[in-house]
Order: C-alpha cells, then sequence, then structure tokens
C-alpha cells in the first residue's frame, strides 16, 4: 500500500512539471554571452522543430563540420560562439543555398554586402559561398554592430534588417537601446528573429534529450583542413592530387562555381583532413618543376 502511495505521488510530481516549464528553465541555464529569454514564441518555434526531428537531425550533423569553423573564427575575433546559431536561422547550414531576393552562403550575404566586406563574385567564384570567407565577413559585420549598440540582441536583429530600420526603432523607442524596448517598433520577420535563434540554440543543444541524433551527410568529411594556393587547379586535378572524390570536394568548395579555381588569387582550398599534405606535396613539386623549366629556358 505505501509503495502505491509512493508511486502516485511521484506520478503527480512529474506531472506537474510541464513541457513548457522545463524548456523555460532550460533556455535560463544555457544564458551564456547573448541573452536568451523565454517566451510563448520561443516555445512556439522549439515546439515545430521538435516536430520535424528530421530537420534537426541533418542540421545536427551539418553541425558537426561547420561549427568548429565557426566557433574557431569567432573565437579568434572575440565574438561569442554562440552567434554560430544564426547560420541555422539563415541558412540552416547550406552554404550553397541561394534566397529569392539573391542572398547567398551560410550567412546570407547579399551582393552590395558581401562586396562591402571584401567577398569576390564573378563567373568562377563566390566567396559568399566560402565557409571561411564568409564566416570572416559575418564577424567582421557583427563586431561593427556591437559597437554601434552594445547589445548582442540588437546586434541580432540588426543582422536581420539591417542598421537602418534599427535606428528607426530606437528612435521611436525613445533612445532606449535594448531589444524588447524596441520589440514593438520592428518589422514581424525581425520580431520573430530573436525568438527561432534561441528556439535553434534550444533545439541542438537538448537534441540528446529528445532523441534527435545527427544525420549522416553525404559527402561531408567529419572535419576539414585548408589549402591556400594562386593556381589554376580543377577540381578533377585535385581529387587525383589527394585521393579525395570529387563530389566531397564539391561539396566543401561550393565558391568555385566551374570546378576551377582561379589563377593569380589567394584561393581557399578545402579538404578532409589529413588530405591536404598531399596537395602541399603536390604543389611544392609543381612550383620546383616550374622553377626548373625557367632554369632551362633561361640557359638556351
Amino acid at each position: 500500500m505505501k509503495r502505491l502511495a509512493f508511486i502516485l505521488v511521484a506520478l503527480m510530481l512529474s506531472l506537474s512539471v510541464s513541457p513548457n516549464e522545463t524548456v523555460k528553465q532550460r533556455i535560463k541555464q544555457m544564458q551564456r554571452t547573448v541573452p536568451m529569454q523565454y517566451n510563448q514564441e520561443v516555445q512556439t518555434y522549439v515546439d515545430r522543430y521538435l516536430k520535424a526531428p528530421g530537420m534537426v537531425s541533418r542540421v545536427r550533423g551539418l553541425s558537426l563540420y561547420y561549427f568548429p569553423i565557426i566557433e574557431q573564427i569567432f573565437r579568434d575575433n572575440g565574438l561569442p560562439t554562440e552567434l554560430k546559431y544564426l547560420t541555422l536561422v539563415e541558412s540552416k547550414l547550406n552554404p550553397q543555398v541561394v534566397s529569392p531576393r539573391g542572398a547567398a552562403g551560410l550567412w546570407q550575404f547579399m551582393p552590395e554586402s558581401g562586396k562591402a566586406f571584401g567577398l569576390q563574385r564573378n563567373a568562377y567564384v563566390d566567396d559568399r559561398l566560402d565557409t571561411y570567407r564568409a564566416t570572416e565577413a559575418a564577424a567582421k559585420l557583427l563586431k561593427r554592430l556591437y559597437g554601434m549598440y552594445g547589445d548582442w540582441a540588437i546586434v541580432i536583429a540588426a543582422y536581420n534588417c539591417g542598421s537602418g530600420t534599427i535606428r528607426g526603432a530606437i528612435k521611436a523607442a525613445g533612445g532606449k537601446k535594448s531589444f524588447w524596448a524596441i520589440y514593438p517598433y520592428l518589422p514581424k520577420q525581425t520580431r520573430i528573429y530573436m525568438p527561432i535563434f534561441i528556439a535553434y540554440n534550444y533545439v541542438l543543444e537538448y537534441a540528446d534529450a529528445y532523441n534527435i541524433q545527427p544525420a549522416t551527410i553525404d559527402n561531408l568529411p567529419a572535419a576539414a583542413d585548408t589549402i591556400h594556393t594562386t593556381r589554376r587547379l580543377n577540381f578533377q586535378q585535385i581529387a587525383r592530387t589527394t585521393g579525395t572524390p570529387v563530389e566531397t570536394i564539391r561539396m566543401m568548395n561550393p565558391q568555385y562555381l566551374q570546378g576551377v579555381t582561379p589563377a593569380g588569387r589567394d584561393n581557399i582550398i578545402c579538404l578532409p583532413q589529413g588530405k591536404a599534405r598531399f596537395m602541399r606535396k603536390h604543389a611544392a613539386e609543381a612550383a620546383e618543376a616550374d622553377e626548373t623549366k625557367e632554369e632551362t629556358v633561361a640557359q638556351q
């Protein structure tokens, strides 16, 4: 009888903690540099994503490759690493996605804004699709925005709607520079941007609690290494030299639109970890061969 009473009490206590209350407490525990406030809108997006475990599984699988790269660049630039989740809001970690308005890459730079941060774009290359260069550009933009507003939540909003809209919202809020003060004066798309950002933070941080495992992503290795070259190399050459499938090279280097690195510029080639040394050896041998050829021509 006592055991039955104990079970009933335990059951009542477990039922007294609602799923929403669990999410609320977990988000409270997630507080880092970027403030994350729980509200019903955040809960709405958490529920939406948890009802799409396939999507969460895929972005979790992609994050195993992309997040370490982003985190290192952000640490080098003194930025909070949790800002990496902006890539989920922007692109769901798809570096090849292009929006109907023409924004492209993990960070969804428009052509003009990309150019302003040194991202080249022509028939052969689109640096907005380059994981390293686009993340460096995003880091510069985020640092600039923080210097303007000193509030990470406003920085996140400004990344979505632009500084001009934020200035108007601050003016409408009587000069107050806090996200929730300007919230009523922001466009609808920007008002939901922060809740979506928080929801993505939550579902990836607590994916294990919901038994959502990372998906295996075809042609994407566990980790990347890079090599710089000014030479014109095509993906077939790189594949032969490194023993890496062309499709893997293509997926890791979508910025080279024709499958070729343009000559005469600093090209970053991403390769599976451990493969870059083969490319470095090949590049050194090619350079040595060129020097020998030049000396032979000069002696004739």
